[in-house]
């Protein structure tokens, strides 16, 4: 269903408010990247997450959080940890993206002990 909604708000017509449609998208992508998570499509829930910050980079730290979350099970721990540093300049301190932070930085160092 949320490609369905994401198609839908695609299409709306071009009077409307841009922001608008930029708003819907954003949440759809970002909830249909926790979706994509739930099943463990790692790959598929990191692209969502990252167009929902293409639409709302700020006020969307659920995504940023969802696409770090992605990169870093899928094993991309640099790019994971640039991302999250990313979302932590637009979002703040936001706790969770912190939390995530600490993660990845834990499993870097981890890895280059072995």
């Amino acid at each position: 269903f949320y490609t369905l909604g994401i198609q839908m708000a695609l299409q709306r017509p071009p009077w409307e408010p841009n922001q608008l449609v930029r708003e819907e998208v954003a949440g759809l992508y970002a909830n249909r990247a926790q979706a994509h998570m739930a099943l463990t499509q790692w790959a598929e829930g990191s692209v969502d997450a990252e167009a929902s910050v293409e639409a709302r980079k700020v006020g969307n730290a659920k995504a940023w959080w969802r696409r770090g979350r992605c990169l870093q099970e899928m094993g991309r721990l640099e790019e994971a940890r640039e991302w999250v540093r990313r979302g932590l300049g637009m979002e703040g301190e936001e706790a969770e993206l912190v939390a995530l932070l600490r993660d990845i930085e834990t499993r870097i160092a981890r890895g280059s002990k072995a």
